[in-house]
């Protein structure tokens, strides 16, 4: 059975930067109680920015298990990803305010 993703990179709208750079502790638990099976990175100023939504990237490989003796040391797999994961965690994304530091 492959393993699914579990981890994205989170990265801020380019106009929005600095208020996510204040607000990103309240970001990191915003999405962690909206996706508790998932791990975020939060990236406020990042070369893949939208100018208005969030971009969201799926961390897809991962290492072998380290007793796996059938693979490699050196091999990488891929992840699969449920292809409404990041859909949602942009909705979740537009509903987080991070001037008010509040939800909406």
């Amino acid at each position: 059975m492959p393993h699914e993703v579990s981890e994205f990179i989170v990265v801020a709208p380019s106009e929005m930067g600095r208020a996510i750079q204040w607000a990103e502790p309240l970001l990191q638990s915003y999405l962690e109680a909206h996706f508790p099976l998932y791990r975020f990175r939060i990236e406020p100023f990042g070369p893949f920015a939208d100018e208005d939504e969030f971009t969201v990237l799926p961390i897809i490989n991962r290492a072998p298990d380290p007793f796996d003796v059938t693979s490699p040391h050196d091999a990488t797999f891929i992840c699969h990803l449920d292809p409404t994961v990041i859909p949602e965690i942009q909705h979740a994304l537009r509903a987080f305010d991070p001037v008010g530091s509040q939800i909406h």
